[in-house]
């Protein structure tokens, strides 16, 4: 026996579960870090939402009024809200208000791991190291894969546990109680869409590569998401709503009380075929061998080889497009399904009377009224995600070890740093004005009045352009690899904040750092001038900032 096996048969039980001793345990390790901020969030709003929905409508009078006030919600807002299944419960309501969201977000996790833990190796020449250990590929990617899913099953097992406890634990009426199966049966629906997310972006990576199975699988969760979210009201939704995961349950509403198994068993048998055909493909295929999606080729004088602001600009260039035309076409559908929302409206004088008194001075019978309350909340987190997407982008010149080669050009960090900042800024541009056509159309072809929303999609850019900032200054204050990810969380953090503030009594003090709760009402022409100066303050000064820092630190890989 050599050296060599003698060393591996002595590896540890320990070391091949966590650590080094294998694939799946270095999967395991390398996800260790997300999945523990998954379990903690997931348990920590779980536990805190239930404590504060029991604490808020803590008599009959007022759990009956929840049930009025859902009721006489015009079924065109209650759009991305979930099914309404015995919402004067604890389990009910919180199902209906937050339960679909929480799913959306983990995606997130599952699509860029399992879009990039073969791909994403595979590009960077690291696999080839790793097949000529004498592991099989087959084998490779089911240790991969099964490490992803290890960590994701534990953090759903948190929220699993968590669940069962507010429902045992925080009661305070009759049909609070929320039963183990109950529990479990939310519990194994939200790790199923999350993983079908995953499963899709993982099937997809050995043939079009890691970026574009990403961009795919992700389309393809938020599309679904919210197409299934306004098929009810906008009934020529439902056939595009029914060819996702989203479709296929939307009557499994498990912590109301309602199950729908066959649709449940059907996320998982399609999750498996796709799993299995992402573990086949890398098997049968070269070693990051990909077909190119197909897309316009670059002008000539964007192909980044005339300067480093070109070239900063063509780095995320095909990025912003993609984003571009992905959110455009959602404030297009949006746009065009106004004068749906302002026929429901008008047939629902009270609901009407109450946005009235509520704001006073704001027309929400309008397809810019309709835009601020259904377009922006959800717009602003797909847009923090472009954001994310461009800071990843301009940090990948470092994390891929480009960044030695731009600087023996020569080319001073400062400068570097300064051009990936105005690349940004551009690609901002470029994302914010396809999004802007996008309402423009969408909104155009009920005859609505056009300058007021797209005017307010200026709002979606400074947002993009705050993050970019941030970013950059955490690219070079702390090293690359934490500005894209930072943002991510940033982008999060203040969603969570913005949606679960008022429920949990979090002080004025913490909810008024959410940047996006200073912008007003900008569809509808009331801005915040709070938010703008901001925006172009943490845009500019965080571009200062990291192009500082940067000159200051070595270099990282």
């Amino acid at each position: 026996m050599t050296t060599a096996e003698r060393t591996l048969s002595t590896t540890s039980l320990w070391s091949r579960l966590y650590g080094f001793g294998s694939v799946f345990a270095k999967t395991v390790r390398d996800s260790r870090r997300a999945a523990i901020i998954a379990g903690a969030l997931l348990a920590a709003v779980f536990l805190g939402i239930s404590r504060a929905i029991v604490t808020e409508f803590d008599t009959p009078e007022s759990r009956a009024e929840i049930d009025a006030l859902v009721a006489a919600v015009p079924p065109i807002l209650q759009g991305l809200a979930g099914k309404v299944v015995n919402v004067g419960t604890l389990g009910g309501y919180l199902q209906y208000k937050y339960g679909t969201f929480f799913p959306l977000v983990l995606s997130l996790w599952s699509i860029l791991a399992l879009s990039g833990t073969l791909a994403g190796e595979a590009a960077r020449g690291s696999l080839e190291f790793v097949v000529a250990t004498g592991r099989s590929r087959r084998r490779v990617a089911l240790e991969k894969l099964s490490g992803h899913v290890l960590m994701l099953s534990l953090a759903i097992f948190v929220a699993f546990l968590s669940i069962t406890y507010a429902g045992f634990a925080y009661p305070v009426l009759p049909g609070d109680e929320i039963s183990v199966l109950q529990a479990f049966g939310y519990s194994i629906w939200m790790g199923l869409i999350v993983l079908a997310g995953g499963a899709l972006a993982f099937a997809l990576a050995p043939f079009v590569g890691r970026g574009a199975a990403a961009g795919i699988a992700g389309f393809v969760t938020f599309a679904g998401f919210i197409l299934n979210g306004y098929q009810q009201p906008v009934p020529d939704l439902a056939p595009f709503a029914n060819l996702t995961w989203w479709g296929w349950t939307q009557n499994h509403v498990a912590l109301g009380g309602g199950f729908d198994w066959p649709s449940v068993v059907l996320v998982a048998v399609v999750t498996v075929i796709l799993l299995g055909i992402g573990v086949e493909a890398f098997a049968r295929r070269d070693i990051g061998v990909t077909s190119s999606v197909p897309v316009p080729s670059m002008p000539r004088s964007l192909l980044g080889l005339s300067g480093p602001v070109p070239r900063a600009i063509s780095l995320n260039l095909g990025s912003a497009l993609a984003w571009g035309l992905g959110v455009g076409f959602f404030g297009l559908v949006m746009g065009a399904t106004a004068g749906g929302f302002m026929e429901a409206l008008r047939n629902s004088p009270q609901f009407l009377e109450l946005l009235s008194t509520a704001f006073p001075n704001v027309d929400y019978a309008s397809p810019s009224g309709f835009l601020q309350l259904l377009f922006v909340e959800f717009g602003v987190i797909l847009t923090g995600l472009a954001a994310a997407t461009f800071v990843g982008g301009w940090a990948s010149d470092e994390t891929s070890g480009r960044l030695e080669m731009l600087l023996a050009a020569p080319l001073a960090r400062v400068r570097w740093a300064v051009a990936g900042g105005i690349g940004m800024l551009v690609n901002v541009a470029v994302f914010g004005g396809l999004t802007a056509a996008g309402i423009a159309i969408g909104v155009g072809s009920i005859g609505g009045d056009v300058a007021g929303p797209v005017v307010g999609v200026l709002v979606l850019g400074l947002y993009a352009a705050a993050l970019a900032g941030v970013g950059l200054a955490v690219g070079g204050l702390f090293g690359t690899r934490f500005a894209a990810p930072v943002v991510v969380v940033f982008v999060v953090v203040t969603w969570f904040v913005q949606l679960l503030g008022p429920l949990l009594n979090l002080p004025d003090v913490i909810r008024q750092l959410a940047l996006t709760s200073h912008y007003g009402q900008p569809m509808v022409g009331v801005w915040d001038p709070v938010g703008i100066v901001a925006s172009v303050v943490l845009a500019i000064g965080g571009i200062g900032v990291g192009a500082v820092a940067l000159a200051r630190r070595d270099l990282r890989s």
